[in-house]
């Protein structure tokens, strides 16, 4: 049997490959395609951050309600540090057990869970202690509302509520300020 495929004599074989000119025409159109997607990029990731500190903190406030009611005594949500006003929590915050039952968090109460400082580009405002009494209640008989938002304002983040009953509501906003 011959070969099914032989080349025809006096005819050219076709080249394999790219030419340069082919070449730099796809990385032309590729570096075009990168620089318009990076902007948007940046915005997914600030996105993504707002909205993994929103479920964190909504998470931290639904622990300190359930231990409350477990351990039957008052836990304390308190913001870490001293931040400055309009980003509370900005430096982090720790669920504390109020062993001693005196409404503020001393060295001797218990730490339940610290929670690590928010992104640079995200801030989150609100009263920086909120205490649930052993009956998931909060100990004042008003709502407390907290704001995630990027650090420069002016973008969709989210407001926190925290009823009087305890419960926590969570509210896409479209402004932040």
């Amino acid at each position: 049997m011959g070969t099914l495929f032989r080349p025809v004599p006096g005819c050219r074989q076709p080249r394999r490959g790219f030419t340069l000119v082919e070449l730099m025409v796809v990385v032309a159109v590729v570096v075009v395609l990168l620089a318009s997607a990076g902007p948007a990029m940046s915005s997914f990731a600030t996105a993504n951050q707002i909205a993994a500190a929103k479920s964190t903190f909504a998470g931290a406030l639904a622990l300190a309600r359930s231990e409350a009611a477990k351990r039957g005594t008052s836990v304390i949500v308190q913001a870490r540090g001293s931040a400055p006003s309009g980003n509370e929590f900005g430096a982090g915050w720790d669920v504390v057990v109020d062993t001693n039952g005196n409404g503020s968090v001393d060295t001797s109460d218990l730490t339940v869970r610290s929670f690590d400082a928010l992104p640079s580009g995200v801030k989150l405002s609100g009263a920086a202690t909120i205490v649930y009494r052993a009956t998931g209640y909060l100990a004042t008989a008003t709502d407390k509302t907290y704001t995630v938002c990027r650090a420069s304002g002016s973008h969709d983040g989210f407001q926190v509520t925290v009823t009087a009953s305890g419960v926590t509501d969570i509210l896409a906003i479209s402004s932040c300020s």
